[in-house]
Parts: structure tokens; C-alpha cells; sequence
């Protein structure tokens, strides 16, 4: 069965972030002067704020074909091939015991890659929100097992998602 999460063609997209600089990608691994700081992707869903570190986004897609696995748990919509490579996809909702919106022209897929694991995982967002930067005292931990914390960004929290937990809890 061939499934597919919104809109049309797999695309790099920056452009719903809210990036004061342009030419700053959040694709690079490097980071502001301040070597202790770190950039995270901030996207909606189901009306709560999350983040994930820039440094383990891979890119940006508006669509990601899938293959349904027969049997497989809830947060797992299946599998896809994006460019070659084999990409889980997930479902970050059911995972973040959230609600899942209907999909919009603001619907995004959030393609992470792994520093320490071969696959790379997607998962579909309501919407992308902006880039912030933290510095370490800014998080307060958490306990959550797929949240290395919160952070409050302009009098917002932000639950930031611990990706190599959710890498590990697939292998």
C-alpha cells in the first residue's frame, strides 16, 4: 500500500522558518560564535511547540511516499525511499501522545539524520515555526523519554525532542 504525507515533491524549504539572517543555514554543522550555543528547528504540533537540533536535520520535505509495514506499531507509518536511501517514517504524534492535525499547505516533513545510527526517520510536523538558538542553562531538564528538556524562547516552552533516543528505540 502506498501512502503519502502532503502536498506534492520532496523540496528543501527554509523559507516558513523565521530566520533573521538568510544566508545562516541551519544545515551546517557549524555553530553561532559561541561555541556552547546550539540551533534547534522549532515546529508546531498539535498546538504545542518542539524543537530538534538543527545539527541532526537532514532537509526539509513537503511530500514523502511510504509504505505501510503490516503489523507494525502506531508510530511507525511505514517506510520510504528518499533518493535512494531507506527512511523510516514516523508518527511523532502518537509518539508525543499528541493529536495529529489534518494536512495543510503548512504541513512539513522533518527528515533527521543520525550521528551515531545508519537510517535516517522523518516525521510529519503541522507546521515549521523558526530557528532559536539555546545556550545549555537555557534547558531544563526533563523527564520524558524522548525529551532531552524545555526551554522558554520569548515566553514560549519549547519541548526539545532527544533524537538519538528515538533513533535507538528503533534499532
Amino acid at each position: 500500500m502506498n501512502n503519502a504525507i502532503p502536498n506534492i515533491e520532496p523540496f528543501v524549504d527554509s523559507s516558513s522558518l523565521n530566520l533573521s539572517d538568510r544566508t545562516d543555514s541551519f544545515y551546517s554543522d557549524q555553530q553561532t560564535e559561541n561555541s556552547d550555543h546550539e540551533k534547534f528547528v522549532v515546529f508546531l504540533l498539535d498546538d504545542e511547540l518542539f524543537a530538534v537540533a538543527a545539527r541532526d536535520v537532514a532537509e526539509v520535505v513537503r511530500e514523502l511516499r511510504f509504505t505501510s509495514l503490516p503489523n507494525s506499531p502506531t508510530w511507525l507509518y511505514g517506510l520510504a525511499n528518499l533518493r535512494g536511501g531507506i527512511v523510516s517514517v514516523l508518527n511523532l504524534s502518537k509518539i508525543c501522545n499528541k493529536r495529529a492535525a489534518p494536512v495543510s499547505s503548512k504541513s512539513k516533513i522533518i527528515v533527521l539524520k543520525s550521528q551515531n545510527f545508519v537510517t535516517s526517520i522523518a516525521f510529519p510536523v503541522d507546521r515549521l515555526s523558526e530557528l532559536i538558538t539555546l545556550k545549555p542553562e537555557d534547558i531544563q531538564p526533563v523527564e520524558d523519554s524522548y525529551l532531552i528538556g524545555k526551554a522558554v524562547h520569548e515566553k514560549t516552552s519549547v519541548n526539545l525532542l532527544d533524537t538519538e533516543r528515538i533513533f535507538s528505540s528503533l534499532s
